[in-house]
């Protein structure tokens, strides 16, 4: 193909077929971005950046990573059998986890040699650590080292050429099983020096350098007396080059390979769930349900009133305190509906905080496995656990701000290990904790960085807020987050899981009674025009499948200061309950009507207080019509501008007006004097025509 060289990744990706191609671009979700990729070469440098290739290393379970460790360290020797056997492991298990790989991009074959993207292949190359191959080192030492290092190894040397022992040292150092069985039993002092050799953790004694025909780091270890370094030279396992002995790359694989978990040991066995199909579907649809009408109740507050944001952004634990209060939700539940609703562009930053977005309507309408489907799917790709924020220094980064987190991978792990009727919380052997499934997360998703108690915390978090989403039950993964987690790749997954969710998430219409005791008992998600009217003319005292709300002197003053009048509130308030309004909430509304409004409070900035017909004709001057003013008794006007500009207009109209205070006593304009100082500086005449001299003083 013209412009892809013969092995290379692009080419590699030309080959596949259309079905292997598109289960490629599924995995990799983040390189499907416009503009499309204009070939495969264009493709491939997509699929090897370094953002993609982070993302596609978080899916990997520990097996794959492994393998490709593996390959990384074989380099042009790297086969599926190489592998199995540098790891001592089935060939079975190893040509799994190179399917793993090469179905995300991060591996391929050619001519029976496994490769691996450029930037994958030197990062884990560093990670393993090491300097140049031994065949490299070795030529380019003096024969009496070549002999230590040959009797070190076990090689007999006697009769031996330089060429020969080269030959034979490098054979020995090939064989990266048994060296590191070698390295294994060496003392802990001495594995130590290694490992710090191979990682670049040797402190003084450790020097880097940078290779560019191997492109990667290697380092020298400086002699002293008495130091391990001598003894590791004496065995072979480092090889001086005038006097400065270096880690062969051979040596620093067979110490990664005695000191890390490599064993491949394929998936874990996990616990079966026990909780009946039955309990799990009438559970998750209460809770699904329970998560709309928390999101939508969250919604409809910030859209009556804006939630209040910190200075950097975020909503603080103040402002949520008072949410939950008032929204009758627990913490946990809030903080997550704040970070769903912002996900999936239903939350906004405004100028007065939090708002709905204008994209809010037509989800509040739509039917609840489509609402339920943008929640969850936003939840699914989030990066962070919003019930367990991390930390940014000693504060605790607010919702709904993103926050840099392994968590989202981890819960993303945890739930493709799970799903299909594996337990959540039980190990194999039937114990139940959250524990033994947070231990299954190292193999799935080993490259987490999180110490164990952090594990633990990120993974009870997953578990809570699937529960508080009807993805999980008990200890099982329900109907809807397997269905969940199979459209996750899917190029329009909302609408996918919107689909196989509407069975399981039928429309419910919430009813309203108003009772005589001044409530109004709503069940089931209340409709638009419901939400509005009890926001406008009622106080939330229980929200909920049955919420109540409960009707005041002064929530309904509050509607009539909105603009609703005593007819349109009753007239509402019979066509949502469909029955006729109980007699005391009738009183009430009619006597709030009554009284709203006998006081009136008008904004002004300045009034003008005069005669009777002078405030007529003052009204009626054209010249004055820009101060607009209006005549709230017949010797007094009001105008909205300041002061100073009602007086300078007054004047310029020919009137005589005197300004007043607050409590009407007349101010006394002061005029400032402006006078020229009689100082002058030294460069200056001390006095010229007409001009007093310096020490002229008046008599």
């Amino acid at each position: 193909m013209c412009g892809v060289s013969a092995g290379s990744f692009a080419e590699y990706l030309s080959s596949l077929d259309e079905e292997a191609l598109t289960a490629l671009l599924r995995a990799r979700p983040d390189v499907r971005v416009q503009p499309v990729p204009r070939g495969f070469t264009q493709l491939a440098q997509r699929l090897g950046g370094p953002d993609s290739l982070v993302a596609a290393l978080r899916t990997l379970d520990r097996d794959a990573v492994n393998v490709g460790r593996a390959v990384a360290a074989l380099g042009a020797a790297a086969t599926t059998e190489s592998v199995a056997r540098l790891l001592r492991a089935p060939e079975e298990l190893t040509s799994s986890a190179v399917a793993r790989l090469r179905g995300r991009g991060l591996a391929w074959d050619h001519d029976g040699v496994l490769h691996l993207p450029e930037r994958l292949a030197d990062h884990w190359a560093a990670e393993i650590g090491g300097g140049r191959p031994a065949l490299t080192i070795a030529r380019t030492m003096v024969v009496e080292d070549l002999r230590v290092a040959a009797t070190g190894l076990g090689i007999e040397t006697a009769g031996l050429l330089k060429a020969k022992l080269v030959e034979r040292v490098c054979e020995v150092l090939a064989d990266g099983v048994s060296l590191a069985e070698t390295v294994a039993r060496l003392p802990a002092p001495v594995r130590k020096r290694l490992d710090d050799l191979r990682t670049g953790e040797a402190g003084a004694y450790y020097y880097s350098a940078y290779d560019t025909s191997y492109g990667v780091r290697y380092g020298y270890a400086r002699r002293r007396p008495g130091d391990v370094t001598d003894a590791l030279v004496h065995v072979g396992l480092l090889l001086p080059v005038n006097g400065r002995p270096e880690l062969p790359r051979e040596v620093a694989v067979a110490v990664w390979l005695a000191g890390s978990a490599t064993t491949l040991t394929g998936p874990p066995e996990l616990g079966r769930a026990t909780t009946t199909s039955a309990d799990v579907r009438r559970h998750v649809q209460g809770a699904a349900q329970e998560a709309l009408l928390g999101v939508t109740a969250l919604l409809d507050e910030a859209r009556s009133t804006p939630i209040a944001a910190l200075k950097k952004g975020g909503i603080g634990p103040r402002e949520r305190t008072r949410l939950a209060k008032r929204l009758s939700m627990t913490d946990d539940a809030l903080v997550l509906w704040i970070d769903l609703a912002y996900a999936a562009g239903l939350l906004t930053p405004a100028d007065a905080g939090y708002a709905p977005t204008d994209g809010y309507p037509s989800w509040r309408a739509a039917e609840p496995g489509v609402r339920w489907a943008a929640l969850a799917t936003a939840w699914f790709a989030l990066e962070h656990a919003p019930t367990s924020r991390e930390i940014d220094g000693d504060r605790e980064q607010p919702p709904p701000l993103p926050l840099a987190s392994a968590a989202g991978p981890m819960r993303r792990a945890l739930f493709a290990a799970v799903t299909g009727g594996a337990s959540v919380r039980a190990a194999a052997d039937g114990t139940a904790s959250l524990h033994a499934a947070a231990q299954h997360i190292d193999w799935y998703f080993p490259l987490h960085d999180y110490p164990a108690d952090q594990r633990d915390i990120r993974v009870a978090a997953a578990v809570r807020e699937a529960e508080l989403l009807g993805v999980a039950c008990g200890d099982v993964v329900s109907e809807l987050g397997g269905h969940l987690h199979d459209t996750a790749g899917e190029s329009d997954p909302v609408g996918e899981l919107a689909l196989r969710c509407a069975p399981l998430l039928p429309a419910a219409e919430g009813g309203v009674i108003v009772q005589s005791d001044l409530t109004a008992v709503v069940s089931g998600q209340p409709s638009e025009a419901v939400s509005r009217l009890l926001a406008a003319a009622a106080i939330a005292e229980t929200r909920g499948a049955a919420g109540i709300w409960r009707f005041t002197p002064a929530s309904v003053r509050a509607a009539l200061d909105a603009g609703w009048t005593a007819d349109d509130l009753l007239a509402e308030l019979k066509t949502v309950s469909d029955r006729p309004v109980p007699q005391p909430l009738e009183y009430l509304i009619t006597d709030a009507a009554r009284k709203h409004g006998t006081v009136r409070v008008r904004g002004m900035r300045s009034c003008i207080v005069t005669s009777e017909p002078l405030a007529t004709e003052i009204l009626h001057t054209r010249s004055l019509t820009k101060l607009h003013l209006s005549q709230v008794a017949p010797t007094v006007l009001a105008s909205p501008f300041e002061l100073d500009e009602v007086l300078a207009k007054l004047r310029a109209a020919g009137l005589s007006p005197v300004a007043e205070d607050a409590l009407g006593v007349a101010i006394v304009e002061s005029r400032p004097e402006h006078l020229v100082s009689t100082l002058r500086s030294a460069c200056q005449p001390s006095h010229g025509p007409g001009s007093p001299p310096w020490n002229w003083r008046p008599s």
